[in-house]
């Protein structure tokens, strides 16, 4: 009797601790590790912005709230990247139990933050816009249940960004609305999952030179300067999926006509892109694929609806 006491113990401390291993919390890590101007919002052959990103979104029912970087602003140029893979900026780090998920909402601007009340009402129509997706809430969710959260977003955030131009805009001389996607990444049953939805085409049409704003995965043409073991800069086209998928590139675009004093509107296309890592149990990154393919009309205008 004292052996089978003994040995039914021993049985239910093993399973304890295989159960307490399985409910472990996974560290998250979520990493910008490139923001690429490929053409400037501001106007001349040598011309730089200022860009910035603000970062909301909720992790254990705890909101988030952020501005990278934390004061002042970048200074990007097709020759001068301020965030590459040597000095990638963290975005967010924490851990996940199981079932718990972490909610990033990234926008890009160009600009000087030069109205912050601006800023917190834009904020203030995204948040409320979230609330209304039910999966928002809990603390945390299925896999069926980040499809619909996902999607929910997306939705709700164009509705948003849709209407960008009656907040920022030249002729107000506000800052520049650049981009914005979603991340989402949850602890399912001790495996970390991640899913990133671009809010899309929020004005015009996905094909043509005609006005439009987009945020998209999408190959870039082969217009982005990239330094090449030399140290020199050539022209590359890249994939919204790196070479190893160990990274993904959501890519920001705007293209507008202005008005000049003479002659025709000048066309000018303002184009970013930004590149995310999300890093798991001893700092591995996890691997992407890009889904839901759209083909355009070539390569270039294909693009695809999220990644996971």
């Amino acid at each position: 009797m004292k052996l089978r006491s003994l040995g039914l113990v021993l049985g239910l401390a093993v399973t304890g601790l295989a159960a307490t291993s399985r409910a472990a919390a996974i560290p998250v890590t979520v990493d910008l590790t490139s923001l690429i101007d490929i053409q400037s919002y501001n106007l001349g052959e040598d011309a730089s912005d200022q860009a910035y990103l603000l970062v909301t979104g909720t992790s254990d029912g705890k909101a988030i709230d952020e501005r990278f970087p934390k004061e002042q602003t970048w200074t990007a140029a097709p020759k001068k990247q301020p965030v590459d893979a040597k000095s990638p900026v963290e975005l967010w780090k924490g851990a996940l139990d199981n079932g718990q998920f972490v909610v990033l909402t990234v926008t890009l601007f160009q600009g000087k933050v030069a109205d912050e009340a601006l800023n917190k009402k834009f904020l203030g129509a995204i948040n409320e816009a979230d609330q209304k997706v039910p999966e928002l809430s809990g603390k945390t969710i299925t896999a069926d249940g980040v499809k619909k959260l996902a999607e929910g977003l997306q939705k709700a955030d164009a509705a948003v960004i849709t209407k960008i131009k009656d907040l920022y805009s030249r002729e107000k001389n506000t800052d520049h609305f650049g981009g914005q996607f979603t991340l989402i990444v949850w602890n399912n049953d001790g495996k970390l999952q991640k899913r990133l939805d671009p809010v899309g085409l929020t004005f015009g049409e996905h094909y043509g030179n005609d006005i439009k704003i987009y945020t998209k995965l999408k190959n870039t043409r082969n217009n982005v300067l990239v330094k090449n073991d030399q140290g020199q800069w050539e022209e590359q086209q890249l994939e919204p999926v790196n070479d190893d998928s160990t990274a993904v590139r959501v890519k920001g675009l705007e293209t507008e006509y202005l008005k000049q004093t003479t002659g025709n509107p000048l066309r000018h296309t303002t184009d970013y892109l930004m590149e995310i890592k999300v890093l798991g149990a001893d700092n591995k990154p996890l691997t992407w694929t890009a889904e839901g393919e759209n083909t355009g009309i070539d390569a270039i205008h294909t693009y695809w609806m999220f990644a996971d």
